[in-house]
């Protein structure tokens, strides 16, 4: 039996390695062609200890990582990774807005001389997945390897699948986790719909994908989450590519989408919708012993830009050592990376509900508000944790004669206040029926009004 062509360039490959790193692998090994016998390389390295861990080395930093992403590698996910990141465990990700206009003043010489500052906002990352994937190969099973060609072939195929399908499956998992856990924690934007289980309804959530679609192509603030979080300044604004824009979707959702249809609906054609839409299993989340921790059956899908996935590999090799106590090789293939979502690009979650935050406190930090008789101001309470959204704030005015308040519907952290006649009113901030989360605002109701004291 003659050994593959693979094998044969591997094995060959191996040698050239063993040349240029001067090792003594070479020197004992012969080139290998189809006519060669298993023997002709089976005697020198499994005879001399050198030899065998000079090939072991070679095989798995070279061939076996190479093979295995050829041949196995087909984590639909992989496309939302970006570029290698340097040494270090902590990074930033800055983002400047764009400037606002004002209006032209001809007598502004003043104007000509003033600062003004670029609205720049930056958000931290770091290292979040540094795991080994251990395996262990004993000189017995590196002699039944060298039984025949095929056997050598298994051998490295089996290398390749115990080493690197378990960080194949965990790249999946940790890219997946970015969605739910920016859901769990209510730190995305959120479009609720109607479960997709009809076709009627798999026609109106395509519409509501385009329309998210298009609108993502508009500068806007409506689908990043600076403002959110409580990102400091004022919200910023962001807009997608067309071609950047992609759409991971479950499969049980999929399944009811007519692809033509929704290829119609985003002007493309289907094959470049299908390699913007990515399908997965699910959206749960599973602890490290497969436990499920979290039910993501909520969770139908996420559309936005390519770069709201800040995924960056630091490192990705191979280490291994030769225990002479039990004659096996100890191998660790180690993965290091950074899993984090940015606040600084688009992305929508798509799901049936919203997600429950519980908010533990409020407080306004602000002063007593002074706002004009016809007009308003809009304050902001802190909300801890910030996205918290369990129980619902509501604000009520002591005296709606003289003030009243709502909600601002982008955002229930903020309130708007609207002076009615000359007076004072609290305004009373509560989350929920219960009277444990309350805090209270002092307001002055008459000519001169500011803006709150506790607003961006």
């Amino acid at each position: 039996m003659s050994p593959s062509e693979g094998l044969v360039t591997s094995l060959n490959a191996i040698r050239e390695m063993s040349i240029a790193d001067g090792k003594a692998y070479h020197q004992y090994v012969p080139i290998i062609d189809e006519t060669t016998d298993i023997g002709s390389l089976s005697q020198p390295i499994l005879n001399n200890i050198e030899v065998r861990n000079d090939f072991m080395s070679m095989l798995i930093n070279r061939i076996v990582s190479t093979q295995f992403e050829i041949k196995y590698f087909n984590n639909p996910l992989q496309i939302l990774e970006g570029d290698r990141i340097p040494l270090g465990y902590s990074g930033q990700e800055i983002y400047v807005n764009p400037a606002r206009g004002r209006k032209m003043n001809v007598s502004d010489f003043a104007g000509l001389l003033a600062r003004y500052e670029s609205d720049v906002k930056v958000q931290y990352t770091h290292i979040n997945m540094d795991l080994q994937y251990p395996v262990t190969v004993s000189y017995t099973q590196l002699k039944k390897a060298f039984i025949s060609w095929d056997a050598l072939d298994n051998f490295i195929d089996g290398l390749s699948m115990s080493l690197y399908n378990g960080a194949y499956i965990d790249e999946f998992r940790f890219t997946k986790n970015l969605v739910s856990g920016a859901y769990m924690k209510n730190m995305a934007q959120i479009k609720t719909v109607t479960a997709v289980t009809t076709e009627a309804l798999a026609k109106e959530f395509t519409t509501q994908l385009r329309e998210l679609y298009l609108n993502m192509q508009l500068p806007s603030h409506n689908y990043n989450a600076w403002d959110k979080v409580g990102g400091e300044g004022r919200p910023i604004v962001t807009w997608s590519r067309p071609e950047d824009i992609v759409l991971i979707i479950r499969n049980d959702i999929r399944s009811f989408l007519d692809v033509n249809v929704l290829a119609q609906s985003f002007h493309m054609s289907e094959a470049d919708l299908l390699g913007r839409m990515i399908p997965v299993d699910n959206f749960d989340v599973f602890d490290d012993n497969g436990v499920k921790i979290f039910n993501g059956s909520n969770v139908l899908g996420f559309i936005g830009d390519k770069s709201w996935f800040r995924i960056k590999r630091q490192d990705m090799f191979v280490e291994e050592f030769r225990n002479p106590n039990n004659r096996t090789y100890q191998m660790y293939l180690n993965l290091i990376k950074m899993y984090n979502w940015s606040l600084f690009a688009n992305g929508v979650i798509i799901a049936t509900q919203a997600p429950q935050v519980n908010i533990t406190d409020l407080d306004y930090k602000g002063s007593a508000l002074t706002v004009p008789v016809g007009g308003s101001v809009t304050g902001k309470i802190d909300v801890t944790p910030v996205t918290g959204n369990n129980p619902a704030i509501g604000y009520t005015s002591s005296d709606s004669t003289v003030a009243t308040v709502v909600a601002d519907p982008a955002n229930p952290a903020r309130f708007i206040i609207s002076g009615v006649a000359d007076g004072t009113a609290t305004i009373t901030a509560k989350a929920g029926s219960s009277l444990t989360l309350v805090d209270t605002i002092s307001v002055t109701v008459g000519d001169g009004g500011e803006s709150a004291g506790g607003g961006d």
